[in-house]
């Protein structure tokens, strides 16, 4: 489903500005989504009858997707990593899939695979692998994370469900010509303010593994997670593993 795209990428922080406010150590614009960008969509687990169970509470968020409030995001990666929040739990498998959004409308699965829950971290990933089909740059493709109760049973209510949404763009070569000289943190920034959701977060992500005790990088993530237009507040305090990206195999 072909739609405008670089619209949504017309809110650039200038090079020199984002440099110097990055170099203060100051806030800035943080995440700044395309206007109008929007899809319909469940990124936080709903109660399912049966014997398996999430741990959920105050500070214990259900499995959750993580996008944007709008429930898409943007990324410039033909193979993005894909994030999400996995509680404590008694399900016994974890299934990732993948749909391509068609002219008409349609989706079509493209990718479906299940995974062991044995050792799972809280912060959990999946970075497409070179056997998927590279994403196509202005369609929309909605991802899936499902918790399987018995892998044996078919039976839907005993899956635990989220979603969210990616479209690739294209990446501007002025932009492009900045990340190259950027340091991981000014990196971060330019693809945060510039609505590149996916890019923005995998970098924070690393960041966080590479740097846990920094404030600086840890108080960009709280930024990140309760800005207006993210409101994942839940996840603002999540402690990161230094090891949480995975390929598909």
């Amino acid at each position: 489903m072909k739609r405008p795209i670089f619209t949504s990428l017309r809110y650039f922080v200038p090079w020199s500005l984002a440099v110097l406010i990055l170099n203060a150590g100051l806030s800035w614009a943080g995440f700044t989504p395309p206007k109008n960008l929007s899809r319909p969509g469940n990124r936080e687990g709903a109660a399912t009858r049966g014997i398996c169970r999430v741990q959920t509470g105050t500070n214990e968020p259900d499995l959750t997707t993580l996008v944007p409030a709008s429930n898409i995001g943007l990324t410039v990666a033909n193979r993005p990593t894909f994030y999400w929040y996995l509680p404590a739990n008694n399900y016994q498998a974890l299934e990732f899939a993948l749909f391509q959004t068609l002219a008409d409308g349609t989706q079509v699965q493209i990718y479906k695979q299940q995974f062991p829950m044995v050792n799972r971290r809280r912060l959990d990933s999946i970075t497409l692998a070179g056997d998927v089909p590279p994403l196509q740059e202005g369609v929309d493709y909605r991802w899936t994370v499902s918790l399987i109760c018995n892998p044996n049973d078919s039976d839907p209510s005993q899956i635990r469900f989220v979603e969210g949404w990616v479209q690739r763009v294209t990446l501007p070569e002025s932009l492009n010509k900045q990340l190259r000289q950027a340091s991981p943190l000014q990196r971060y920034g330019l693809l945060a303010s510039n609505g590149l959701w996916y890019d923005a977060l995998d970098t924070l992500v690393k960041l966080r593994q590479e740097q846990p005790t920094d404030p600086k990088v840890n108080a960009l993530w709280t930024e990140l997670m309760t800005a207006e237009e993210v409101g994942l507040n839940r996840l603002s305090n999540l402690a990161i593993a230094q090891r949480s990206q995975r390929n598909l195999r």
